[in-house]
């Protein structure tokens, strides 16, 4: 589930308010890691991760553009510019087979710290293709983008 700040504090999914954003992203992890599975209609599982992927976009260029890492910047470029034909090559496949998604959900929220925020990516990810649908071709193309992720996040962490 995304992590997203509303007035009151930071929340996961629906849970909180967390005092910080940290907190949020520790108690999805704990839950994830106590055998959590999100209950979502597929339909609207598959609305949750194109948005999440779409937003994931700007998120990684906001990243891109901030960060004074020059293996970060290039990095973060490569995520934002791979994933956007990935993600496009998903959300085309999904309606080939189950129709056009109609409305994407709208809320969006910026990240600070790069590494943080692809390992988040990489644990959510790692959650909602369970509950996307189970097509061989849909899932190929999420195992490229874990693997874009999983790069994304070498590089992070050993080129900073």
């Amino acid at each position: 589930m995304p992590i997203s700040k509303k007035s009151d504090g930071w929340y996961w999914g629906s849970k909180g308010p967390f005092a910080t954003k940290q907190k949020a992203i520790d108690v999805g992890r704990a839950t994830h890691a106590s055998g959590f599975k999100e209950e979502e209609m597929p339909e609207q599982s598959a609305i949750t991760f194109a948005s999440y992927m779409l937003h994931s976009i700007t998120c990684a260029h906001i990243l891109h553009l901030k960060t004074k890492s020059y293996a970060a910047h290039i990095a973060l470029g490569e995520y934002y510019e791979q994933v956007e034909d990935l993600i496009d090559a998903w959300i085309e496949s999904y309606q080939g087979k189950y129709g056009v998604i109609e409305k994407y959900d709208d809320s969006f929220e910026q990240h600070d710290d790069a590494l943080q925020y692809m390992r988040m990516m990489s644990d959510w990810l790692q959650t909602i293709r369970k509950v996307l649908p189970a097509d061989t071709e849909l899932q190929n193309i999420l195992d490229e983008i874990a693997a874009l992720i999983d790069r994304t996040i070498y590089k992070l962490s050993r080129f900073q």
